[in-house]
């Protein structure tokens, strides 16, 4: 996995304008990430901008809907393959767009991108080409934000999806200038997708004493944020590392972690170890090369092993020194390279603490030496699209 792997770059210091000033930031997990996000869109007054890599909650349908008739302009950028788990999930997803868009929800697409080339030109393809089992071959649109009236903001690992609620998930909210730049990224997806164009208005003011970065990955970016701000973060690491990973896959990223052990940086990381018919959990590949370089790792322990009950670590959270790496990009080669991710980093102290506390709790209570090894459930059959798209669950949005 790392043998063709070279350290080309030093990433030595840090470029004083890396960071924003004038932002307020707040650290929020589970539970209290959700009611943060339904906070804020409740107070929406005037736009609501949201990208969700998976959404198919009827609840938070309605509150968006709740909102367009209030009058705000509410917009929305989902991923297509989402949700191409199984004829209910698809269904309840187009349910839930066609229930939007009838009430003035701007609901758009990230158009299906292959990964490669065919006579050296990218070809698109529509829905019904795809099977869950190839979306690694594809682009995803794999970002978790929100902004409210260009002010405020939530960054996270969260969907909303009806299934991802009972997973371990983290986030930031956000005011201040560097929602500006979350708006304007916002604007290049939407329009990206398919939406309307509209004004851009840097709105957000000065609104606190912390410093953070907006951080975006995408292949198609010619410098790369979010790669960029988590190998030098581990590259400069001189006391401690401490990761939750979701996916911890990205070669360059693990030949760093070596470097930093051989240093004598403290590094401990925490893998979740679900496994799919859908996808082979590159975790375990992972461990393994941990465990010879002897570098500290537990897996996260499920809440329950049935299939309706079990939960993932699904946090992507890097934390090294007085750093604070949080959002929607694993730590995979997809993460940082190919997919459109959307994340922040931050030096503010009150998160780097209540970081660290979330990290601590999941490392000393929910974890365990040793991986689960086979979750006793069968996912359902991927498909290519239902036979009857006009049918839909008979679930009541009112």
């Amino acid at each position: 996995m790392l043998n063709n792997i070279g350290i080309k770059n030093n990433f030595n210091g840090i470029n004083k304008d890396y960071y924003k000033d004038g932002n307020k930031v707040e650290f929020f997990v589970n539970e209290d990430l959700t009611a943060k996000e339904l906070d804020i869109i409740n107070q929406a007054k005037d736009t609501l901008h949201i990208a969700k890599f998976s959404f198919n909650n009827p609840l938070i349908a309605n509150l968006l809907v709740k909102k367009a008739k209030e009058g705000v302009k509410v917009r929305l950028v989902i991923d297509p393959l989402s949700s191409n788990f199984s004829p209910n999930d698809w269904n309840l997803k187009k349910y839930i767009i066609n229930y939007l868009e009838s009430n003035n929800v701007e609901v758009v697409e990230f158009p299906f991108i292959p990964l490669e080339k065919s006579n050296n030109k990218e070809q698109n393809c529509n829905e019904s080409q795809v099977n869950l089992k190839d979306y690694i071959k594809y682009q995803l649109m794999h970002a978790k934000y929100i902004v409210v009236d260009g002010k405020k903001a939530v960054i996270s690992s969260l969907n909303w999806s009806n299934r991802a609620f009972k997973n371990v998930d983290a986030g930031v909210y956000v005011e201040g200038l560097v929602v500006n730049d979350l708006e304007k990224e916002f604007w290049f997806l939407f329009k990206r997708s398919g939406g309307k164009d509209y004004e851009y208005q840097p709105r957000a003011e000065v609104a606190g004493n912390s410093k953070a970065s907006l951080l975006i990955a995408d292949k198609n970016f010619p410098k790369d944020s979010y790669r960029a701000a988590v190998y030098r973060a581990v590259s400069n690491a001189q006391k401690n590392i401490f990761i939750s990973a979701f996916v911890l896959s990205d070669p360059y990223l693990i030949k760093l972690l070596i470097n930093a052990k051989n240093r004598g940086v403290d590094i401990k990381i925490i893998l979740d170890p679900n496994k799919s018919d859908t996808y082979d959990n590159p975790n375990y590949q992972t461990a393994e090369i941990l465990k010879q370089n002897k570098i500290s790792y537990r897996w996260f322990k499920p809440n329950s092993y049935h299939d309706t009950e079990f939960n993932m670590l699904h946090t992507k959270l890097m934390i090294v020194d007085n750093e604070v790496i949080i959002g929607s990009g694993n730590f995979s080669h997809k993460g940082l390279d190919v997919n459109h991710e959307v994340g922040l980093i931050t030096n503010d102290n009150e998160i780097l603490n209540k970081a660290k506390v979330f990290f601590n709790e999941v490392w000393k209570n929910n974890t365990s030496l040793e991986p689960i090894s086979n979750l006793p459930f069968t996912p359902s059959n991927p498909i290519d699209k239902p036979n009857n798209p006009s049918l839909v669950l008979n679930y009541e949005i009112s």
